[in-house]
């Protein structure tokens, strides 16, 4: 099927919170493109902390299930505080299995506007149809 009524572009907290309260809409065809957590994987420093609280630091989601608390019960990780980043992607990587475990990593090369809304086509040329795109691409391009 190529036909979607919204597809997200991103895979960092915002973009997979987003997938988690589309997808709690009955009939929505949702579709999420990217590579999870990969801007706080490869642009943050080795070692950092996190500066938010553990509050703070959940990612939302409709039922409020998959906080840092449900990771740590699920996978037996241990996470201090402050919150250190690799654990912090861990986090965001059992995240994205959560709730987009369909999860496409291939680039988008083009969005065009058609009769039938957006045309959307991957790198290696397969073309989706959509009504709206949510683009959560992170800040890594307004450097």
């Amino acid at each position: 099927m190529n036909d979607f009524d919204i597809i997200v572009l991103g895979a960092g907290p915002y973009g997979l919170s987003a997938a988690a309260y589309l997808r709690t809409i009955r009939g929505m065809a949702v579709r999420v493109f990217g590579q999870p957590m990969s801007f706080w994987e490869r642009n943050m420093p080795a070692g950092m902390l996190l500066r938010s609280g553990w509050q703070a630091s959940h990612i939302s989601d409709p039922a409020q299930a998959l906080t840092l608390d449900s990771f740590k019960h699920a996978t037996g990780a241990d996470v201090s505080t402050p919150i250190p980043l690799d654990r912090f992607v861990e986090y965001g990587k059992w995240y994205q299995q959560e709730v987009a475990s369909d999860l496409d990593h291939r680039e988008i090369a083009a969005i065009e506007r058609n009769q039938r809304g957006l045309r959307l086509t991957t790198k290696d040329g397969e073309t989706l149809h959509t009504g709206r795109v949510v683009i959560a691409a992170g800040i890594a391009p307004f450097a």
